[in-house]
Order: structure tokens, then sequence, then C-alpha cells
């Protein structure tokens, strides 16, 4: 898309997440870092945000939401009714719009904090960090096609985009956007075995995240099925077979099964 057609985009909150989208946006030349402002609490913190990326910080949220074009909601959810006060909302320009990084917070929330205006509820991941996140996007009835696309492009600058109903959101929180964690433990686990084989720690861990990495590219990259790539390793009486063999004794499936549906259902209790 190139550059957005924002004037002044405004984060309220500057935590990793908002950092992550931050880094994409300026490495992608979507907006100069000079056109985005955060609001963020912590004096030290607002410092260190303009020292690395040039962008304009304040510790009062109204300064940071006056004049903006689009409004970032970058805060912890149990945060949101703190900072996304009536006041603050009072600061915005009249045609501004919000977008949503907060996980469990659904669109009907969101309007109840941003009363009237457009809302962009997204949901991302820690990748994007490193510019591989996974976000899904979903819309309200207000977002025109040009708010749309500016958060694909917002998104697409540190990452893959979908976007979706917001009835999918919650599963999908429990794949790309908790995936993550699940990804970690196994490299942690993984490399465990790899010390425990003799490998030293550091070489155990790159060898297992690398490994991870290279799987999911290959996965994406080749259109193929999982299945299918499985199979290409899995030689008849081979050793892979044997560690699935061992993975399945243990319920590795049933394992994420449980997993994500662990997540939706503690969704419901943060939503409920």
């Amino acid at each position: 898309m190139g550059k957005i057609n924002l004037n002044k985009i405004a984060f309220i909150g500057g935590g990793a997440m908002a950092k992550a989208i931050i880094k994409g946006i300026i490495g992608g030349g979507l907006v100069a870092p000079e056109q985005i402002m955060v609001g963020e609490p912590t004096e030290a913190h607002a410092a260190a945000l303009h020292a690395d990326y040039g962008v304009k910080t304040t510790t009062d949220n109204k300064e940071a939401v006056r004049d903006a074009d689009l409004v970032i909601f970058a805060v912890k959810p149990q945060v949101a009714p703190v900072a996304l006060t009536p006041d603050l909302i009072a600061c915005f320009k009249k045609d501004a719009w919000v977008l949503s990084i907060m996980g469990s917070v659904t669109l009907e929330q969101l309007h109840a904090y941003a009363p009237g205006f457009p809302v962009v509820r997204t949901m991302p991941n820690t990748p994007l960090a490193c510019g591989a996140g996974m976000t899904a996007i979903c819309c309200d009835a207000k977002v025109t096609s040009e708010m749309k696309e500016t958060a694909g492009a917002i998104f697409s600058s540190c990452g893959e985009i979908e976007y979706v109903d917001e009835k999918a959101l919650d599963a999908i929180t429990a794949i790309s956007g908790c995936g993550p964690g699940y990804f970690f433990v196994i490299i942690d686990a993984l490399a465990d075995a790899g010390v425990r084989a003799g490998l030293p720690r550091a070489l155990a861990i790159k060898l297992a995240a690398q490994t991870m990495a290279g799987s999911g590219k290959l996965c994406i990259e080749s259109g193929l099925h999982p299945a299918q790539l499985r199979d290409q390793v899995t030689s008849p009486g081979g050793t892979t077979i044997a560690g699935i063999h061992a993975l399945e004794n243990h319920g590795v499936r049933g394992a994420f099964y449980d997993a994500v549906q662990a997540v939706l259902e503690r969704n419901k209790e943060l939503q409920g």
C-alpha cells in the first residue's frame, strides 16, 4: 500500500506490542516517526520510545489523542477502564477512528469505550516484534474501505493478516494469539531433551527454535497439508515415526485440543 493517508497516529500504551507495531509502521515507511505520538505513563519508558524510534511521546493521554486521525488502544484489557475514560474520548477528533489490540475486548465493549467512532478490533501475536506476526482483523459497520486497508497495511508491515468476522476471534485467539506460548513451551522441552542427549544448551535451543521456524515457513510456502509434510520426513520403520509414536502415546494431539478449549473457556470468563 506504501504510505498511508494519516497525519497523526496516537497510541494509548507503549508496551511490547505497541513497540512492535511502531517498528513495522516506521520500517515499512507508512508514516514518518514524528507522525506517531505515544501516550505512556512511565516517563523513562516514554523517553526510551522516543530515543529508539524517534516517535513523539507524552505522559498525558489527552495530549496523545488530540488531532489524531487514528487512535490505537494498546493497553492491557484490565487497564482499559482506567485508561479509556470518557474525558479521554472527548478529546478525539470528530472523524477519528479506533483500532484495538486488546485481545478479549469485544466490538460491543469497544463501542462502549468510544461511542460513535468506527472501530477495528484486531488479534495480533508477539512475533510482530520480529516482523513475523499473525494478525486477525475485524471491522465494524462504520469502518470504511480505506480504514480497513490502512489497518491491513499497518499489520502487514510486521507480518501476515487475515480479515475475519468477530465470531471467529475467540478461536483465533486460542490458535495464533496464544500459540506462541505453546510453541515456546515446545522449543524449551525439545531443547531440554537435547541437553539430556548431550548437547550444549545454546545449541539445543537454536536447533529446536530454527527447526520450528523453518517447519512453519515450509508449511506456508509449500501449500502442502501438514500431514503431507510429515510424511516426507517420516520413513517407514525409521527414527521420525518412532518419535511421533512416542508423542502420540503421550497424547500430544489431545493436549492441544485441551489447550484451545481452555483458552475458549477463559475467554468467556473474561468477557462475561
